[in-house]
């Protein structure tokens, strides 16, 4: 995509690589630290263009969403507070 960055791309996220496993971590955009692992070849297809809940179906969505943008629940409430409260 033109003009968007995955997070866990960036400089703010550490990637380790052991045996076939690819770990992230670093903090979340609300300063919370985050360890997410997944398998080398799931993470090689979805970045070669594969569907993120498909190449990690066992990520919540909130560990999926802090890999694309960085947020977690509690940034994303933040942002986008429901019209309850």
């Amino acid at each position: 995509m033109i003009g968007f960055e995955r997070y866990c791309l960036s400089d703010k996220v550490t990637r380790t690589v052991d045996d076939e496993n690819l770990t992230f971590s670093g903090y979340t955009m609300s300063a919370k630290p985050f360890s997410i692992t997944v398998k080398l070849s799931a993470a090689n297809e979805w970045l070669n263009g594969g569907y993120m809940q498909e190449c990690f179906p066992h990520l919540t969505a909130e560990q999926r969403e802090i890999l694309l943008s960085g947020n977690d629940d509690e940034s994303w409430n933040n942002m986008f507070p429901s019209e309850e409260e």
